[in-house]
């Protein structure tokens, strides 16, 4: 594949996003949409070479991507990665005008996010009873997701210096250089508390980062996995870090919690992440005053 062109300028392009303090994971996806586009264009007899290619070229890729096994909402990422690819040509002058100026954004189907019931997180919890230091973690762990809502990215960038019990809080190192405050309850400082005992006698105690493996810092897969296993444990399937995010925000709504208090907490700079959320809080509100009402029982 002839890639002269455009590799080069997406290492370049790389350099501004690391100066422009994206994530690594975020860059990580920008450049892996753009490689992705060069591919199919190679495959497809269009021109690889970024200042060649044209709105035709884009909606194509995009319209073999929505036929695909790739989700409504990935395809909508892949398309503001382009859109933000070939603004920095523009803005760098490589090109005259983006092709993406002639592309509209593809259509994403509306969905109640996916959330963990109740009764799901209290199994859940009361299987992570143990007593080892593995234990004392993960409780930790899973009871901060919960009480928080935080990215998994975010959880594991805590260091010990950044919790602080007597308060409730932990400072979270959110995306692009954002810095806030997550706030947690009792149940939850206990558990960080037990944690951090049994943390001191462990051989990496030393170590900035907060949450250890057995080898070293915890990754971002080392808590998918973890997650994953106790999940299964407990009777739910398919269990991921980021379903807690979605059941805290949902229970935020839920229960009254203000919208601009749930921004601040879950780190959003848009209203946008609201919308899905509040759907998802109205409906379960809905269900329950349908059962209350008990329409059609009388009949």
């Amino acid at each position: 594949m002839d890639s002269s062109v455009a590799f080069p300028l997406v290492t370049s392009w790389t350099v501004h996003l690391r100066a422009a303090n994206r994530s690594p994971k975020t860059i990580e996806n920008y450049v892996a949409t753009v490689r992705r586009f060069t591919a199919w264009c190679a495959a497809n007899d269009r021109p690889q070479d970024p200042l060649k290619q044209t709105a035709r070229d884009v909606e194509a890729w995009l319209a073999a991507e929505a036929e695909g096994p790739s989700a409504d909402s990935t395809v909508l990422l892949r398309y503001r990665s382009l859109k933000l690819w070939f603004a920095w040509l523009r803005d760098e002058d490589e090109i005259d005008r983006s092709p993406m100026e002639r592309v509209k954004s593809p259509k994403v189907a509306e969905r109640l996010v996916p959330i963990v019931d109740e009764d799901a997180l209290s199994r859940l919890v009361a299987s992570l009873g143990g007593r080892d230091w593995i234990d004392r973690r993960d409780n930790a762990i899973v009871r901060l997701l919960i009480d928080s809502g935080m990215r998994v990215g975010e959880l594991v960038a805590i260091r010990t210096a950044d919790l602080n019990l007597e308060q409730g809080v932990v400072v979270v190192h959110g995306k692009g250089g954002r810095d806030r405050l997550a706030p947690f309850g009792a149940k939850t400082t206990q558990a960080l508390d037990r944690y951090l005992r049994a943390r001191v006698r462990r051989p990496q105690a030393g170590s900035p980062a907060l949450w250890l493996g057995r080898r070293g810092p915890l990754t971002d897969e080392g808590v998918r996995v973890m997650v994953r296993s106790r999940g299964l444990a407990a009777g739910i399937p398919d269990l991921h870090p980021h379903r807690f995010r979605h059941s805290a925000a949902h229970r935020w709504l839920a229960s009254g919690g203000s919208e601009r208090g749930l921004m601040a907490v879950a780190g959003w700079r848009s209203s946008s992440m609201l919308a899905r959320y509040g759907a998802s809080a109205a409906a379960e509100r809905a269900r329950d005053e349908h059962r209350r009402l008990a329409l059609g029982e009388d009949l």
